[in-house]
């Protein structure tokens, strides 16, 4: 193990030399469809149950994530589900960890179970920036994550830059299967007694729900946007209203060599192009232009108090098409498979005041020709990665 890492780090410093892009995901990013989330509100407990309501689940694979200064494979598995009310934004986790997976660079295979979950200890004392000391994982175990730009209003003012930041929600299990979530980018530090968060450890991972209120979202997105971004809260909770989310991974290890816990590997949701043109797989870190996960809210049809009237709503519809060239030509890889792009449109409909809500999208799949179009263009040349000197 210590050679392989060894000889990792050395080509990874090699590559990053070439050239400044920081980040690349192992065959490009499929991004997650976009997901409609029910109007409920689920029981906090950290068991996830599959009657209260959860919306279908954002997928964090090897498709979806990416691989953010990274030297290791990943190794773990993970969906995300959602739901809110006027009062939080509700989520839920099942993460399997200690999966088996080969190395991209020197093709040697990482058994099974060597990364496996890790309670917290302790503060982060692994990751602190160096900068201004901040624990930037808030905790020093498997951390799981949120990044988050509620309306998309951080990302219509303008904030496309490598630096620019939503508030990320970190969620750590400790020992007794305590969780705790902590704050950072923004008014940093633990926050556990102003939210509801739980889990549990698994036979496999561990598993974990919370609830942030909505009113902690719009003032960390009013502050870390200098007051230029300010939520109308009766327009995020309207039915319809689109959030932009990306679900984050802080994958540590117990390092045999180094005789303490290490930093296995960094990864994100992110979209298939940057709202900037460039491919998801491009982009330089978790920031506003890094949320992979298109949320629409959705009010209940009966009960409840969430906005609940005959009212007109943006609705996302997802199609693949084939990609032709200049003469009309329909593109393939090396391997003669289709090459094809997803189409996001936004209709128009309007609410209807009765009926039945399933409270979710239909099955998600994704269109394997761009896993396999993407890995193909990867397959050319090495990904670009960026490593972060690990204690």
């Amino acid at each position: 193990m210590k050679k392989f890492i060894a000889l990792a780090a050395a080509l990874l410093i090699l590559i990053c030399s070439m050239a400044t892009t920081v980040m690349a995901g192992p065959n490009g990013i499929v991004e997650n469809p976009p997901i409609n989330v029910p109007g409920m509100t689920p029981t906090i407990d950290g068991t996830i149950n599959e009657n209260e309501g959860w919306s279908v689940s954002a997928l964090m694979n090897y498709e979806t994530l990416g691989f953010y200064w990274h030297v290791n494979p990943l190794t773990m598995d993970g969906n995300v589900r959602f739901a809110w009310d006027n009062d939080n934004l509700y989520y839920c986790a099942k993460i399997t960890d200690g999966l088996k997976a080969t190395h991209e660079i020197t093709g040697e295979t990482i058994p099974a179970g060597y990364n496996s979950f890790l309670y917290s200890e302790g503060d982060d004392w692994i990751d602190v920036n160096p900068d201004n000391a901040a624990d930037n994982y808030g905790y020093d175990g498997d951390i799981f994550g949120i990044i988050i730009d509620p309306l998309s209003v951080m990302l219509d003012a303008g904030f496309t830059g490598n630096e620019d930041y939503t508030p990320w929600y970190l969620v750590g299990l400790f020992e007794g299967d305590v969780a705790k979530m902590y704050r950072n980018k923004v008014n940093e530090g633990e926050i556990t007694d102003d939210v509801k968060v739980a889990g549990h450890k698994t036979a496999d991972g561990w598993q974990l729900e919370a609830a942030i209120p909505w009113d902690i979202i719009i003032k960390d997105i009013e502050d870390i946007s200098f007051g230029e971004c300010v939520i109308d809260k009766a327009e995020l909770l309207k039915d319809g209203a689109y959030v932009r989310l990306g679900a984050m991974y802080h994958d540590r290890f117990d390092d045999p060599e180094a005789g303490e816990r290490s930093t296995w590997g960094r990864f994100v949701t992110c979209p298939t192009t940057l709202a900037t043109g460039m491919s998801g797989n491009g982009s330089s870190g978790t920031n506003v232009l890094s949320c992979g996960i298109n949320l629409y809210l959705q009010a209940p049809t009966t009960g409840g108090d969430n906005n609940t009237d005959d009212t007109t709503t943006a609705e996302a519809e997802t199609s693949y098409e084939d990609v032709t060239d200049s003469d009309g030509k329909v593109v393939t890889d090396a391997s003669g498979n289709k090459v094809t792009q997803k189409v996001t449109v936004k209709t128009t409909t309007k609410k209807a005041t009765t009926g039945t809500t399933t409270g979710g999208n239909a099955a998600q799949t994704f269109d394997m020709g761009i896993a396999i179009a993407v890995g193909a263009l990867a397959a050319s040349g090495i990904g670009l990665v960026a490593a972060k000197k690990r204690k």
